[in-house]
C-alpha cells in the first residue's frame, strides 16, 4: 500500500510538472508570436509620443537643417498662453464640437427610438443611414465641396431659386455653421448605432411592467430607458466629443480653415504650425496640449457620470 501511493504521488507530480512545463511553453510561444504585434504597436505608437515630447522643448525648422535642434525648454508652452490664434482656435472648436455633438446626440437618439420599432423596410432603411459614417473624412470633404460649389453645385443652386442668397462655406457668417452640418450628416448615423444597440439590449419584461404601471412617451424614455442606456449613453458622446475635437480633413477639404480664420480649428491650426509654418517644436507642444486636454475630458466625464469600467 505505502509503495503504492508513493507511486501514484510521484506519477502525479509527474502529471503536474508536465502540465506546468506545457503551460509555460505554451505562454513563451504565445509571446513569441505576439512580440511583431507589440514592436509595431510601439513603434507607430510610443516612439511618435516621446519624439514628440523631445520636440516640444525644441526650436528645430527642417527648411533649415544645418541650425540643428536647439533647446528652449517650456518656452514653446509658454508661448501657447500669449498667443491669439491658439485662443481662436480653441474657441472655434468649442464651438463647433458643442453644435455638432448636441444635435448629433439628439438626432442619433430620436432615429434610434424609432428603428427600436417595428417598420416597413427597416433593415433598407437602416443600411442607407450607415453610408455617410462609411466614407472617409476626405471623400465626406470632396462630396460636400462640389454640392455647395458656386457655380455647379445641388444645395447652391436650390437656394438660388427659392431667392436665398446662401453662401455656405464661403462666407465668413455660414462657413462654420456649413462644417458643423456637414459633421452632423456624417456622423450622427455613429450615435445612432450605438444608441440602437444599447437600446434593443433593454431587457422587454420591464419596459412591459413600466407600460402596464402607466409609464408612456417622455416618462419611460427618462425614467426607463435612459437610465439603462447610461453607460452607452457615456461611451457614445466620450467617444464623438474626442473624435470630434480632432476634426480635420473635412474642414481642411472645404475651407482651410478660411475664411479669414473663422473654420480653424485647434488640429488645423497645429497643422498650420508645423507643416506651413515650419515651426515643428511649437507644433509639438501644441499637440501634446491636445492630447493633454482630451484624456482630461475622459477622466471628467467618467467622474461626473460615476462610471465604473
Amino acid at each position: 500500500m505505502g509503495s503504492g501511493s508513493h507511486a501514484e504521488l510521484s506519477a502525479g507530480f509527474e502529471e503536474t510538472r508536465s502540465v506546468r512545463v506545457k503551460r509555460i511553453l505554451n505562454s513563451n510561444w504565445t509571446t513569441f508570436f505576439l512580440l511583431p504585434a507589440f514592436v509595431v504597436i510601439a513603434f507607430v505608437t510610443l516612439f511618435p509620443f516621446f519624439y514628440s515630447l523631445f520636440l516640444s522643448v525644441m526650436q528645430y525648422n527642417p527648411v533649415r537643417p544645418w541650425y540643428g535642434f536647439k533647446f528652449v525648454g517650456i518656452r514653446n508652452f509658454a508661448e501657447i498662453l500669449t498667443d491669439d490664434t491658439v485662443w481662436n482656435s480653441i474657441s472655434i472648436t468649442f464651438t463647433f464640437v458643442a453644435g455638432a455633438v448636441s444635435v448629433e446626440f439628439i438626432l442619433g437618439f430620436a432615429i434610434a427610438l424609432l428603428f427600436n420599432q417595428e417598420i416597413p423596410g427597416k433593415k433598407v432603411f437602416r443600411s442607407i443611414i450607415l453610408i455617410p459614417m462609411i466614407l472617409t473624412p476626405v471623400v465626406v470633404g470632396l462630396i460636400w465641396k462640389y454640392t455647395l460649389n458656386h457655380n455647379f453645385g445641388v444645395l447652391q443652386i436650390w437656394t438660388s431659386k427659392l431667392g436665398l442668397n446662401f453662401e455656405w462655406h464661403h462666407s465668413m457668417k455660414t462657413a462654420l455653421l456649413t462644417m458643423i452640418l456637414v459633421d452632423i450628416w456624417e456622423w450622427t448615423p455613429f450615435i445612432f448605432l450605438i444608441l440602437l444597440a444599447g437600446l434593443m439590449a433593454v431587457p422587454q419584461e420591464i419596459v412591459e411592467m413600466a407600460k402596464i404601471d402607466g409609464a408612456h412617451g417622455f416618462k419611460l424614455l427618462f425614467r426607463v430607458l435612459v437610465p439603462f442606456l447610461r453607460k452607452v449613453i457615456l461611451i457614445a458622446l466620450i467617444l464623438r466629443i474626442v473624435d470630434a475635437v480632432r476634426v480635420f480633413d473635412t474642414i481642411w477639404v472645404l475651407t482651410k480653415g478660411g475664411p479669414s480664420r473663422v473654420t480653424e480649428v485647434y488640429s488645423i491650426h497645429v497643422f498650420r504650425e508645423g507643416f506651413q509654418f515650419m515651426n515643428i517644436g511649437y507644433a509639438a507642444a501644441l499637440s501634446l496640449v491636445l492630447l493633454v486636454f482630451v484624456l482630461g475630458l475622459s477622466i471628467l466625464f467618467i467622474k461626473v457620470t460615476k462610471f465604473e469600467v
